[in-house]
């Protein structure tokens, strides 16, 4: 059965057990109600038929969003049970899941209902086994609570996590701090994209983040961010001047 934590006014979370080469990470799953009652889920995650009961309850499913191109894999399967609903991609999905329909690709800034602001957020990439890949993951900010819901453009690894995990986070750079891996720092070739990304995304006004992976930060988000970026750009943003 779907465990719902609500985080704020309007937004749910729901975990699911995920490993990454045999390493423990977790999946989270982040569901905002709009104004209209109607729900956006982003990164679904895999759902069972009793898990519509605690869905229907909070408003419509009208929104299934695949927020960056790893996290697309329970789309169909969510899909399958809210056939209509609308599915939300980002670009390069329709080339990596040519069996997934998507009504539209989030390939610019936009809003849902004035309340859900998000964006592309360029220039990221990680090593993975295969090679260097493109994240193009979408960033959102839930402005009437102040909380930004990311996915893997920034990781938050704590002592609630297995051993393991807590390992290979510190190896990685992302163990209690709020921030990339290593393996997207030293994947995303183009810093220049990615700071021009961040710089959108801290202009937002926010507190909390939501992460895919890892410990939800409840206050000083954004500082938390900003000193990551800064990690993984090697400088200061010097946001204080530029404001």
């Amino acid at each position: 059965m779907l465990f719902l934590n609500e985080v704020a006014p309007n937004i749910w979370t729901a975990a699911q057990s995920f490993r990454v080469l045999g390493v423990e990470v977790g999946s989270r799953m982040t569901i905002v109600r709009l104004p209209s009652q109607d729900l956006v889920l982003i990164s679904p995650i895999p759902l069972k038929r009793g898990d519509r009961t605690l869905l229907d309850a909070l408003g419509r499913v009208k929104y299934l969003i695949a927020p960056n191109l790893f996290h697309h894999l329970y789309i169909g399967e969510v899909q399958s049970m809210y056939p209509e609903a609308q599915v939300l991609g980002v670009t390069g999905l329709g080339q990596k899941r040519p069996d997934l329909k998507a009504d539209e690709t989030l390939s610019q800034s936009g809003s849902f209902e004035h309340v859900l602001d998000y964006l592309p957020f360029e220039g990221f990439s990680a090593i993975l086994p295969s090679g260097i890949q493109a994240v193009h993951e979408t960033v959102f900010c839930h402005q009437p609570s102040g909380t930004l819901i990311l996915t893997d453009i920034a990781f938050n690894f704590d002592e609630t996590f297995p051993f393991s995990t807590r390992v290979a986070a510190q190896i990685l750079g992302s163990y209690q701090t709020l921030r990339p891996s290593r393996l997207e720092k030293w994947g995303s070739l183009d810093k220049a994209t990615v700071e021009a990304s961040i710089r959108q995304v801290l202009a937002w006004n926010f507190d909390r983040v939501i992460p895919g992976h890892g410990a939800i930060v409840e206050s000083g988000g954004k500082a938390q961010l900003e000193a990551g970026y800064e990690w993984f750009l090697g400088r200061s943003l010097d946001l204080s001047m530029s404001a």
